[in-house]
């Protein structure tokens, strides 16, 4: 990725297309953009792999708007978080493909636990970016709206019997628990070793 990055930007440079002293910003650039694009093959390939595709994507859709802003456990290097977000997804499709959450009290009980979670815990800083105190105030808030937001698409999937799209929603949701308690553990620990 990094030859292929520096190829482009060299050749960006040699046309003229773009300045020598700009070259850091647009290799950054296109580094994150090649992983995004890798991010979201990979997610593509999962889904169709196991035949839910569409479920995958409705995981992604509730997973992604809560996690942005409360935050959580985050690998250190991309290729792990890369490696861990694949393992996560794999962990969905056979939820998903064995039906393990089939109805809706297997459904809302993990929800109302995982939201409180979310609740208590969000936002979870992370070594690599530490929150002040007006970042943890609107990251809060837009952790709950978006919560909010969710819930009510959870809320309309099990009306209408939904119990697959409704179990996405459920996962997404103990996902998302599950990374703000990892990230609790792990600042715990980093701050008793750092003391």
């Amino acid at each position: 990725m990094e030859a292929i990055t520096l190829k482009f930007v060299n050749m960006l440079i040699n046309n003229s297309i773009i300045k020598k002293e700009d070259a850091e910003i647009y290799i950054y650039g296109f580094k994150e953009m090649i992983f995004i694009i890798l991010n979201v093959l990979t997610t593509l390939f999962i889904g169709l792999l196991f035949n839910k595709i569409f479920e995958v994507i409705l995981f992604m859709i509730t997973y992604i708007p809560i996690r942005v802003y409360a935050g959580g456990y985050h690998a250190r290097t991309k290729l792990r978080c890369y490696i861990f977000s694949a393992i996560m997804l794999i962990g969905v499709c056979y939820i998903l493909k064995f039906n393990l959450l089939q109805n809706s009290i297997l459904i809302i009980i993990p929800t109302i636990l995982s939201s409180f979670t979310i609740l208590a815990l969000a936002p979870v800083e992370d070594e690599n970016k530490p929150l002040d105190e007006i970042e943890i105030e609107v990251y809060t808030k837009r952790t709950i709206r978006n919560l909010i937001i969710v819930l009510i698409v959870l809320c309309i999937t099990l009306i209408f019997n939904k119990i697959n799209l409704s179990a996405c929603i459920c996962i997404s949701l103990l996902c998302n628990g599950i990374m703000l308690i990892l990230g609790k553990i792990n600042n715990c620990v980093r701050y008793k070793y750092l003391k």
